[in-house]
């Protein structure tokens, strides 16, 4: 059975056509609009954070320190795998792990440590 369309019929129909490839256009300008881009930009004062161990101990005995010291290197580098072509850093000062880096980096970094025994917290300034 062949239907004969009316002239309104196709003019709606491509104007349906139109705004879903419109909306479409625009959810991916979207999603390409905040994928990162943080190679082509250097890291700011923002981009640091300090963070301490739980439990907290301000001045940890040396071979707990050397412990976390060494899962935080672990860390460092599981991020820099995971996520390459990034900046994140990440060094101990006494019982303060201090890192910069963008928030998908420090989310990765945070999610090594708690999987390696040391979750961290984020010190309030």
């Amino acid at each position: 059975m062949n239907r004969i369309w009316q002239p309104g019929e196709i003019k709606g129909l491509t104007a349906t056509q139109r705004m879903t490839l419109t909306v479409i256009a625009l959810f991916v300008c979207l999603i390409v609009s905040s994928l990162p881009v943080n190679a082509a930009q250097p890291l700011t004062s923002s981009d640091r954070k300090s963070f301490k161990p739980i439990p907290f101990d301000p001045a940890p005995p040396e071979a707990q320190r050397r412990e976390l010291e060494r899962v935080v290197a672990l860390c460092v580098e599981t991020v820099g795998r995971e996520l390459p072509g990034g900046h994140f850093e990440a060094t101990v000062d006494g019982g303060i792990v201090n890192s910069i880096g963008i928030d998908r980096e420090r989310f990765k970094f945070w999610k090594c440590m708690m999987d390696s025994g040391h979750p961290l917290a984020p010190i309030n300034k």
